[in-house]
């Protein structure tokens, strides 16, 4: 009977031995782990946080900014995109356009008495260049020839095409003066002269960073003049 007891006594040591060793080996196992994915952690946590590019106005961005100095009328975040603004929009971003960099033709205006040049755009390309200023899609606007006023330099659509009448600009010049940057906005100024009169006014933009070939889009315009 002592003998029988003795044996169950071993038994049962021997298993909780062997639990013992078997706990102990997982903690080892636990223990050469934690470290490690401890560091890992550790390191997604104490990454600094990127930075945010600071944005740089090119020589590119300076001078489609100075034509759009003579071509875009003063606007703000409060102004109606309308008919009229749009219509105004595609008439000055064209009527100055080179004969020798756009495609022409020679329409008769009878209440004219001549024929007209005009510069002839595609829908796609008015489309594009509405998206290049504003970040904004081109609105349905297709203004016909018939409803011209008499004596009024043409902007037309017609089958695909804007015709815009080749005009002449005021002699202004823009000559680009600062920018700054103040909460997400950057203000961008330019000096106007006029007929050797220097810095008759001034002329400011709003700009934000977009992704596109200038990098930003104009958020407003304001012009003021000093002297007239």
């Amino acid at each position: 009977m002592k003998k029988a007891c003795l044996l169950m006594c071993m038994a049962i040591a021997m298993c909780l031995t062997a639990c013992k060793e078997e706990k102990n080996k997982e903690a080892s196992v636990i223990s050469n782990t934690a470290p490690e994915i401890t560091a890992d952690v550790k390191a997604d946590q104490e990454e600094a946080p990127k930075e945010m590019e600071k944005f740089e106005l090119t020589d590119k961005g300076k001078a489609f900014l100075a034509q759009m100095c003579r071509e875009l009328k003063d606007f703000d975040s409060q102004t109606t995109k309308d008919a009229a603004f749009w219509q105004d929009f595609l008439f000055n971003s064209y009527t100055g356009v080179s004969p020798e960099g756009a495609e022409t033709e020679q329409v008769y205006r009878e209440d004219l008495g001549f024929e007209e040049t005009i510069v002839k755009i595609s829908r796609q390309e008015a489309e594009d260049h509405a998206k290049l200023v504003f970040g904004t899609e081109l609105p349905d606007i297709k203004p016909s020839f018939d409803d011209m006023e008499d004596g009024q330099t043409s902007c037309y659509y017609q089958d695909g095409y804007y015709y815009i009448g080749v005009s002449d600009f005021p002699d202004y010049q823009y000559t680009f003066a600062d920018y700054e940057e103040a909460d997400g906005d950057i203000t961008v100024k330019y000096n106007i002269d006029f007929e050797g009169e220097s810095n008759v006014g001034t002329v400011s933009f709003t700009i934000v960073p977009e992704d596109n070939e200038n990098g930003f889009v104009i958020r407003s315009k304001t012009s003021e003049f000093s002297v007239f």
